[in-house]
């Protein structure tokens, strides 16, 4: 049984009403479709092992267990470094909801559960990122090699990779499924393809499992000066950056010059790697439809002619990290876009476990929403048109839903027409940032038109 611990809620408050929108039923009708593949994780949960039941054991346990749920909520290690929070590390019985001694393949844990309203208000206050519960699904075809043997990673499969990837799903909140590997994936894929990393095979083989994410890796013992068994397209250009330490990305569906592959990046007439310029500025390199303005701004405008503009660079993972006899060479695939790296250890479970870390904090960086807590708090507000809300049900379930989100302060019903209720929902990040973590739910998803586009403003059909 849970010891229950009272929480320290905040009511929420009331908002203006909004018009409303009402969907054409045709138009209802076609935003079924195919939804991004997503998971829902317990991020104000964590579980750590302990040698007996003693208070002295309860409170180191209840401190990790804190430090665990903090890292999972956030996305990233380092909030654990902030004053605020090693300040509330102090006292972190204040936040925790509910615990529970369990027992798994002989070890005890102490499971513990905290007011996730509570720890998000704590992480917002000091300005770091929150990361909802809402995680895209990753799939990882892992081809290990011992000895002069290749077999690929399956769900289930006992070991100590199996492990690693388990602990580190649960450590960071990141759903990872590895492919079961029955006749279905044998006949769509090989050991030589994943150790190829060969991306079209790796998206055909992972249909069937929807991910938003799919990693293509080999896992081997190879000495840092070690000649490696082949080059392909992809490891030339790593070579390339590996003094470096540049991250590299780019969309192969977008490349529109290719003499060595489909993921080859342009070159001019000289031989000179477009970009490459831009590569040193922003630590990463693109390959995008804009060639032609490319090689203008190159070969005939400078820099005085054009006012710089300061963007945020995208999240990369970094191309070369670590160092050790053991290599995992990784190609992560993002519908057409894509990046790779290398990453050493001393062991190859060591190596796993960092990729998992770098991973993690990766999509952390993408999907987390920071606030500025200094800034004007207000919020931006929004409203959404939702279809499909024929009972009071589903506008329970609706609202309750949005009002879960990380990124959404309050939201509030200001009208409803039959089916159709519009929200007045009030975020603590950008409209952007909400559309971007809506992007990951199949429940709540964008209305469109018979040719499949979106409709303009924000309007969805929940799918319950």
């Amino acid at each position: 049984m849970f010891t229950r611990i009272k929480n320290d809620l905040k009511p929420a408050r009331s908002a203006a009403n909004l018009c409303t929108f009402i969907f054409p039923l045709v138009l209802v009708a076609a935003s079924l479709g195919s939804a991004t593949a997503s998971t829902v994780v317990k991020t104000n949960a964590a579980k750590v092992p302990v040698d007996d039941q003693s208070a002295q054991s309860r409170r180191a346990a209840l401190r990790q267990a804190m430090e665990q749920v903090l890292v999972k909520m956030s996305g990233t290690e380092s909030v654990l470094s902030h004053p605020a929070v090693r300040s509330a590390l102090q006292s972190p019985a204040r936040y925790l909801s509910a615990y529970q001694f369990d027992y798994e393949d002989g070890q005890q844990y102490y499971a513990g559960e905290f007011s996730r309203k509570v720890l998000v208000e704590l992480l917002r206050e000091a300005s770091l990122p929150v990361w909802g519960q809402r995680r895209p699904d990753t799939l990882i075809w892992l081809a290990n090699q011992e000895n002069r043997d290749k077999w690929i990673l399956r769900e289930g499969q006992p070991g100590e990779l199996t492990a690693v990837i388990q602990k580190a799903s649960q450590k960071y909140g990141v759903p990872v499924t590895l492919p079961l590997m029955d006749l279905t994936d044998n006949s769509a894929i090989s050991v030589y393809d994943v150790w190829g990393q060969f991306g079209s095979v790796l998206n055909q083989a992972s249909e069937r499992y929807r991910p938003e994410f799919i990693i293509g890796a080999r896992l081997h013992h190879k000495p840092e000066d070690a000649a490696p068994e082949f080059l392909s397209t992809e490891e030339k250009l790593e070579k390339a950056l590996s003094d470096s330490n540049l991250a590299f990305a780019y969309s192969d569906e977008k490349s529109t010059t290719s003499t060595g592959g489909d993921n080859e990046a342009p070159h001019n007439d000289n031989g000179q790697q477009l970009g490459q310029s831009r590569a040193l500025e922003d630590t990463r390199f693109t390959s995008d439809t804009n060639l032609a303005e490319t090689l203008q701004s190159e070969s005939g405008v400078s820099e005085s002619d054009t006012p710089a503009i300061e963007t945020a660079p995208e999240p990369t993972i970094p191309a070369r990290s670590g160092s050790g006899e053991y290599a995992l060479e990784w190609t992560l695939l993002e519908g057409a876009d894509s990046q790779f790296g290398v990453v050493r250890a001393e062991s190859a479970e060591r190596a796993l476990t960092q990729f998992m870390q770098l991973y993690s904090q990766y999509l952390g960086e993408r999907f987390a929403v920071s606030v500025d807590a200094d800034a004007d708090t207000t919020g931006e507000v929004v409203s959404i048109s939702v279809a499909n809300l024929d009972g009071l049900e589903k506008y329970v379930h609706a609202q309750r839903f949005l009002n879960d989100m990380s990124i959404v302060k309050q939201a509030m019903l200001s009208e409803q027409r039959g089916s159709v209720a519009t929200f007045e929902v009030r975020l603590v990040g950008t409209v952007s940032d909400f559309v971007s973590a809506l992007s990951l739910d199949s429940q709540l998803q964008p209305v469109r038109d018979t040719f499949g586009r979106p409709l303009e403003g924000h309007n969805f059909y929940w799918n319950e």
